[in-house]
């Protein structure tokens, strides 16, 4: 990517005391409506929000503003193997506001592609192993007029951006519960790093707590 430009990505979410994104049984319920408040006055803020296709599957969610006034934003799902309901609240819910772009690999089936296409959903393909490649994504992301992006995971998804540094601030709510469980999805997955000074380093620009909840604001170290 050298030479080439990327989106600033915000990666935000919400967390049990033990890192959880959600319990073993895939409930992502951790916010309450303040933090779903913040949450929505942050999306005002951003070109594009991406998540992964996992999200998709699991809560079908429209990706959309409440609360305030908005112009609209793209909706960006990674999907490697174009897996997303055709009839899911990404592709039909006012498209017109939030246009949605499916990015896939290079082997994503031709017959999938047209069918989300036939929907007015943009697909890119990026990648020629078995995941998106991220990192030719961003620019091209970049281009396309997406200067600010909100990450909201899940922890696979989290994973690829970290492990590739491309992670610029961090806002993370953490709710007063415990979660527990081996597989139940802590907030960054993949196959982690081997040593702590492999990892990035982020510095604490804000701490603030409401209700129990403390929300923690963080900035990649430059």
């Amino acid at each position: 990517m050298k030479g080439n430009k990327r989106p600033y990505v915000i990666l935000s979410a919400a967390m049990t005391i033990d890192g959880k994104i959600a319990t073993k049984n895939g409930d992502p319920d951790i916010s309450d409506e303040g933090d779903w408040k913040a949450v929505h006055k942050l999306r005002t803020e951003v070109d594009a929000i991406m998540v992964g296709k996992g999200s998709i599957i699991l809560d079908n969610p429209k990706l959309h503003i409440k609360f305030y006034e908005h112009k609209g934003y793209f909706r960006i799902i990674l999907d490697s193997t174009l897996s997303i309901p055709i009839e899911s609240n990404v592709v039909t819910f006012k498209p017109e506001i939030y246009p949605t772009i499916i990015v896939t690999t290079e082997n994503a089936p031709i017959e999938k592609i047209k069918e989300f296409e036939s929907k007015n959903i943009e697909i890119i393909q990026s990648g020629k192993g078995r995941r998106v490649d991220v990192v030719n994504l961003m620019p091209i992301l970049y281009h396309k007029g997406v200067k600010r992006i909100l990450l909201e995971g899940g922890g696979n998804l989290n994973w690829s951006f970290i492990k590739n540094n491309l992670v610029d601030e961090i806002r993370i709510a953490i709710a007063p519960w415990m979660a527990g469980g081996k597989d139940a999805v802590s907030l960054v997955e993949g196959e982690g790093f081997a040593k702590m000074i492999e990892s990035p380093r982020y510095l604490l620009s804000n701490v603030s707590s409401r209700n129990n909840y403390v929300t923690l604001n963080y900035k990649k170290e430059e």
